[in-house]
């Protein structure tokens, strides 16, 4: 996965400066995203990794798919794509787009994984919290994690902020090792 990130950055950083300069981030994501989705779907798979057409045809017949509903400038963004057999890197590159965006509309992606279901008005705090503590607009996800026992374990970026009971009884056990 790390070589199609590295191979696929320097895309997502040219069809960010180009949505961006079109102030169009919206629409390239949703584009990229309706195209990324038809990727998962087995014809489409068989289509790209077919090696009895070659990488112009596969192009035009994946390009055809999308004819009317994309942009043009995302349907030229995928045939260069197509002609340097570089359609298997459409969903890194969608991922390393929506990753520009966020940072450039300041907003983290948190996941909050605790061993129930948290309710909405402890979400909502959560939330606050969070966007005092970093200034971003904040992107909630909540997950259950069983293994917690209780508490709550806080996760953005390269940042994890353990506030479980699994994790205090960790640190407790080594204390008292020492």
């Amino acid at each position: 996965m790390s070589e199609f990130s590295t191979q696929s950055r320097p895309y997502a950083e040219a069809i960010f400066e180009i949505a961006k300069d079109d102030k169009a981030l919206d629409d390239w994501s949703e584009n990229l995203v309706q195209v990324v989705e038809a990727m998962a779907e087995d014809s489409v798979k068989a289509l790209i990794n077919s090696p009895d057409l070659s990488q112009k045809k596969k192009t035009e017949v994946f390009n055809s798919l999308f004819e009317g509903e994309i942009s043009k400038k995302i349907a030229s963004f995928i045939q260069v794509l197509g002609q340097a057999n570089r359609l298997n890197l459409l969903p890194s590159i969608l991922e390393g787009f929506k990753s520009l965006v966020a940072i450039e509309r300041n907003e983290k992606s948190v996941v909050v994984a605790s061993s129930y279901n948290l309710e909405e008005d402890q979400m909502n705090k959560i939330k606050e919290a969070l966007q005092k503590r970093t200034g971003a607009t904040i992107n909630l996800t909540a997950a259950v994690d069983k293994t917690l026992i209780g508490g709550i374990k806080i996760s953005y970026e390269d940042q994890v902020i353990d506030l479980s009971l699994k994790n205090k009884l960790e640190a407790l056990k080594a204390q008292l090792r020492n």
